[in-house]
């Protein structure tokens, strides 16, 4: 029997981490035990992102989930709140922020992770022997560091990657801002120059020594951007509604690639490449992708040689058990037939979870349950 969660706190480099802990009776045997790591972003221990308290706060309890489905099955459990999230938040930054996106994605975001997996193992009624990691999204890429052959703290008997990062950060921001600028109602040239700049400040963010200094590309090539869309008809002096669209992307990049995604936080996450840490791990895997998932599709564009199915591919032979799910999005939910680029988050969340993840995971976790 496992019981309800219980609030605990853990350090990590000096950061309070604020986590939950599901644990069993401490008369019955040692069971396995599961850490649960999130996505990316600003996403707290259950799933919920959002500013907590406004309305622009939504409730996933994704995790949450996965925590009731393991103490079903009598699996231990702790999920945590990462750095950034909530009652964690910033911590020991908040004195100086800007400290915090100058420390490596290993310290903010992976140490963490270490810390509570070997807080789990410590746990009465626990099997240190019988460790997983469950990593969604980014998550993956943690879990997968965490199994790495120089890996620190406990080791993990099992990996679950669901719908995990296959590729590099930056290369997937590149892609996605490729894809809506391709879709925005602006001219073939605006749009070349557009995608032109991000990836060349993408390049920059990859080989410069110094990102605290300001890119030198960005306001060359936003003066390029804007030369290509003042050709544009103008109406009695107003811009044209192409216009407003092309400046409203340049300023769309420029937040993205020329400010949030430029510091040594970013930098050091996107030195890592997930299928060559996937061909390097030793350890039983399973591994997920939601056919409704277009922010960690099975195949992007229908291309082989990338996405989940490629990440899947890497893991060494007889190791992998990879599981495509039939209409899944990213957060595990069911929409059916609907189209998941009509389906924004807050409607998703209306959908159930997928009857099948569920069955995929607990047919998964029963080889350690004995």
């Amino acid at each position: 029997m496992i019981r309800p969660d219980q609030e605990v706190v853990f350090d990590s480099s000096g950061v309070s981490i604020h986590a939950s802990l599901r644990l069993p009776d401490t008369d019955t045997a040692a069971v396995p035990g599961v850490l649960i790591v999130a996505g990316s972003g600003p996403v707290d221990r259950n799933g919920s992102v959002g500013v907590p308290g406004t309305p622009t706060e939504i409730h996933m309890d994704l995790y949450r989930w996965i925590a009731d489905l393991l103490a079903t099955r009598g699996i231990a459990s702790i999920r945590y709140d990462k750095i950034t999230s909530g009652a964690t938040g910033i911590g020991s930054y908040s004195e100086d922020p800007a400290k915090l996106v100058a420390q490596s994605f290993d310290k903010i975001f992976v140490d963490p992770a270490r810390a509570a997996l070997a807080y789990l193992a410590e746990q009465p009624g626990v099997d240190p022997q019988k460790l997983l990691v469950f990593g969604h999204s980014e998550g993956g890429l943690i879990a997968m560091l965490l199994a790495s052959a120089d890996a620190s703290g406990p080791a993990p008997a099992g990996l679950i990657l669901a719908e995990p990062s296959y590729a590099r950060l930056l290369d997937v921001v590149s892609r996605q801002l490729a894809e809506q600028i391709a879709l925005a109602s602006i001219s073939s040239a605006d749009k070349a120059a557009l995608t032109a700049w991000a990836d060349a400040g993408i390049a920059e963010i990859r080989n410069s020594s110094d990102l605290s200094e300001p890119s030198t590309l960005a306001p060359a090539v936003a003066e390029a951007a804007g030369e290509a869309v003042t050709s544009n008809e103008t109406v009695q002096g107003k811009e044209t509604v192409q216009w407003q669209q092309t400046v409203q992307w340049r300023e769309t990049v420029q937040s993205i690639v020329f400010g949030r995604m430029r510091n040594e936080l970013i930098k050091s996450e996107d030195a890592l490449i997930p299928v060559n840490l996937a061909s390097e791990l030793n350890l039983a895997v399973l591994i997920t992708a939601g056919t409704k998932d277009f922010n960690t599709p099975a195949l992007p564009g229908g291309l082989p040689g990338s996405g989940v199915s490629a990440l899947a591919e890497a893991i060494p032979q007889g190791l992998g058990t990879y599981v495509e799910i039939p209409n899944m999005t990213h957060i595990l939910r069911d929409i059916g037939e609907a189209d998941p680029m009509q389906v924004p988050l807050p409607q998703q969340i209306e959908h159930p979870y997928s009857s099948q993840f569920e069955e995929t995971l607990g047919s998964f976790v029963a080889r350690w349950i004995s």
